[in-house]
C-alpha cells in the first residue's frame, strides 16, 4: 500500500459507532431505514433533512440550511444532483438527457465509481451508481444538516464484485460549501482491492472555464486514444477546455481552484483522493457540452483492504 494512503486505512467500527465518527458532537436522528425501491412520502429526519420523491418517481433526500443553501440527493446511486448556495445559483449539473427510471446511472451531478474506475472486468465505473442506497442516519450540526446513506453487498454486486463490504456515504451541508465522506468497509474473510472517484459534473460556461493547481502533476492523457491513455507532465498554471479533454492527473494537490466560466470560483478540497481527472466531451455531446465540466477527485491507485478495515475519503466544494 502506498504512504499517501496509509492514513486512511481505518479498523472498522459497529454500525452504531461507525455513523457518528463521521461527525463533531451532532445532534442525530436515527430513524428505521428508509429503502430506496420503497415509495416514500414527506417525512423529516433531522431538522433541514427531508424525503420526497423526485423524478421518475425516485426517493430523493432534501438537504436544506438556515444559511439559505440547499442540496439534493437521489437514493438510487447516492447521486447529488444539486447543490444551491444562499444566491439560488446550482454549482452542480445535470445533462439534459438524464433519466431517472434505476435502468442507468444518473448522468449528472456527483455519481459514484466504485468499487472500478472507467472500464474494467464489470459495467463502466461500477456498480455503486446503478443501485439503490438506504438511509443509516441523519444529524445536525450547528445547523447544518446532514444524512448518511449505505450501501451494503447483495446477489447482484456479488455477480460482479464477489466480496462483502459497507459503504458509508455522509453528506454535509454548509452555508457556501457541501462535503462529502466516503467510506469503505471490507466486511469479509479476505482481502479486497477497488478503485473510486467522484466524478462530480460542474455547471459552466465551458469556454471561460479553467482549472488551478495541477501544474507539475503526471498525466495520463486519454485523448486521443482512451485504450491507451499518453503519459506527460502539465505545464499549464491553468488548465482550459478549448476541446475534447479527457485526462487523468496523478498525485494532485488537495485543493484545485475552478473558475466556472459564470463568475464563480470554486475551491475543491479533499483528503484521500489522491488523484484528479478533468474531462469534457465537446462535440461528442453537442447538445450539453458548453454547459459543464466534470473535476473529479480519483483514487486511481488500487485500494487495498484486509477484512475489517476501512478506507476514508473526504470532499469538500466551496464558493469562494
Amino acid at each position: 500500500m502506498a504512504a499517501s494512503c496509509a492514513s486512511t486505512l481505518l479498523p472498522s467500527l459497529s454500525s452504531s459507532s461507525s455513523s457518528s465518527s463521521f461527525s463533531n458532537s451532532p445532534q442525530r436522528f436515527r430513524r428505521s431505514r428508509v429503502v430506496a425501491m420503497a415509495s416514500v412520502g414527506q417525512k423529516v429526519y433531522a431538522p433541514g433533512v427531508a424525503v420526497s420523491e423526485g423524478n421518475g418517481g425516485l426517493p430523493k433526500i432534501n438537504l436544506k440550511s438556515p444559511h439559505g443553501s440547499e442540496a439534493e440527493i437521489y437514493l438510487f446511486g447516492a447521486c447529488v444532483t444539486s447543490f444551491k448556495v444562499p444566491n439560488g445559483k446550482d454549482l452542480l449539473f445535470v445533462r439534459p438527457d438524464a433519466v431517472f427510471n434505476r435502468q442507468k446511472p444518473i448522468s449528472g451531478g456527483i455519481p459514484h465509481c466504485f468499487p472500478q474506475f472507467g472500464p474494467g472486468p464489470m459495467q463502466q465505473h461500477g456498480f455503486a451508481r446503478n443501485v439503490n442506497w438506504s438511509i443509516a442516519d441523519s444529524e445536525v450540526t450547528e445547523g447544518d444538516p446532514a444524512v448518511i446513506l449505505e450501501l451494503k453487498d447483495d446477489s447482484y454486486s456479488r455477480s460482479m464484485w464477489d466480496f462483502s463490504f459497507q459503504a458509508l456515504y455522509k453528506v454535509s451541508l454548509h452555508s457556501k460549501s457541501l462535503s462529502t465522506t466516503l467510506k469503505i468497509t471490507n466486511m469479509d474473510d479476505k482481502p479486497f482491492s477497488f478503485n473510486s472517484a467522484l466524478h462530480t459534473y460542474f455547471r459552466a460556461s465551458i469556454t471561460g472555464v479553467s482549472v488551478k493547481g495541477l501544474k507539475g502533476c503526471k498525466t495520463l492523457n486519454k485523448d486521443p486514444d482512451p485504450k491507451n491513455p499518453l503519459e506527460g507532465k502539465e505545464e499549464r498554471e491553468e488548465v482550459t477546455f478549448p476541446g475534447f479533454v479527457d485526462c487523468i492527473y496523478l498525485g494532485a494537490p488537495g485543493e484545485l481552484i475552478l473558475d466556472n466560466g459564470l463568475g464563480d470560483k470554486i475551491a475543491i478540497s479533499n483528503s484521500s483522493w489522491s488523484d484528479a481527472v478533468l474531462w469534457n466531451p465537446h462535440l461528442q455531446m453537442e447538445a450539453c457540452y458548453k454547459d459543464f465540466v466534470c473535476v473529479e477527485n480519483a483514487k486511481i491507485e488500487t485500494v487495498q483492504l484486509e477484512p475489517k478495515q476501512s478506507w476514508v475519503a473526504e470532499q469538500k466544494i466551496e464558493l469562494i
